[in-house]
């Protein structure tokens, strides 16, 4: 039983009964996602941790808004390692408090614990990013494609952090509390590149702004600094160059990418095949000092603690 808070003069109502709603904000993204049969997956997710999750099946101190969403954006159903249409399912915590007399429920912006589903950008580290695409008022028209082309080729980049733990066939604990839930028969999920691979791409972007030639000098003069064997070496972040910030020393977070063959292409684009989330593990201390802090626990730490993680697996669709 948690204990009442008082803070600021809210007092949360940790034992008032709650209920469950789901809100869908599932985009058909013009036609590109098959809006019923997601929904349908992405609540299946939900589902299953209202039926399994005690905290779930006898709600208590909040009402629980399950919030299903995805993505619409145009690189994420185009590029190769973007092959199932990418969703989050948000568990919103709207707590109970009274405040000043009066009976408040929290609904703008509440405590809240996603999964992230068939996404390539998460559950790792850093995403490659910030460079400009193709921009309307100020580039060639005759250079859209390629620019455009350039800009998700290296947002493919990511660095990943160090595997923590193998909790079991199908789910892993990286660095920084990311876990990842994958199907354990498909080939890896993530795979290493090349200094070189990394740093062409990198030039190649460069080389078509026709505005940027003393950027891409720059990044020819560096290339040709690293040697053979430096080049075919795997790509690390970090540099002495903060332009050029990739290294053939394992100093910094390794450089990866999506692996396209880890889909498995005969099933339907909207099947669960990824899941990524935060995984808190905070010490009695760091869970007593948060309550302290905030007036409330780390509702994120009681999702996760409370089931068996090896069952998550359960949750990624296979080819029967």
């Amino acid at each position: 039983m948690l204990p009442v808070s008082v803070k600021a003069q809210k007092i949360y109502q940790f034992e008032k009964p709650g209920k469950w709603s789901i809100s869908n904000r599932v985009d058909a993204c013009e036609g590109q996602v098959d809006e019923p049969v997601f929904t349908k997956n992405l609540n299946t997710i939900g589902e299953w941790f209202h039926q399994n999750h005690p905290m779930m099946k006898a709600i208590k101190g909040f009402d629980l808004q399950l919030e299903l969403e995805n993505s619409c954006y145009s690189e994420s159903h185009q590029r190769p390692c973007d092959y199932s249409y990418q969703g989050s399912v948000y568990f919103s915590f709207q707590l109970f408090s009274i405040e000043n007399g009066k009976e408040q429920k929290w609904i703008v912006e509440p405590p809240q614990w996603k999964i992230r589903v068939n996404s390539a950008w998460s559950g790792h580290g850093t995403n490659f990013g910030g460079l400009d695409g193709y921009r309307v008022q100020e580039d060639d028209p005759k250079l859209e494609v390629a620019l455009n082309n350039a800009v998700s080729k290296i947002s493919e980049y990511f660095c990943v952090f160090e595997l923590e733990k193998e909790i079991a066939p199908g789910i892993r604990l990286y660095k920084d509390d990311n876990l990842v839930v994958f199907n354990p028969d498909r080939p890896d999920y993530w795979i290493p590149v090349t200094v070189k691979e990394v740093m062409q791409d990198k030039m190649n972007y460069w080389k078509i702004k026709p505005n940027d030639k003393m950027v891409y000098d720059h990044f020819v003069n560096e290339y040709q600094k690293f040697t053979p064997d430096e080049l075919n070496s795997l790509a690390y972040n970090g540099s002495e160059d903060p332009i050029i910030d990739v290294s053939a020393k394992p100093e910094g977070l390794q450089i990866m990418r999506f692996n396209p063959e880890y889909w498995d292409r005969s099933l339907p684009k909207p099947a669960v095949q990824f899941m990524t989330m935060h995984y808190p593990k905070m010490n009695k201390a760091e869970s007593e000092e948060h309550f302290k802090n905030n007036g409330h626990p780390d509702y994120g730490q009681l999702m996760m603690n409370s089931i068996k993680l090896e069952e998550l697996v359960e949750l990624i669709s296979r080819k029967k």
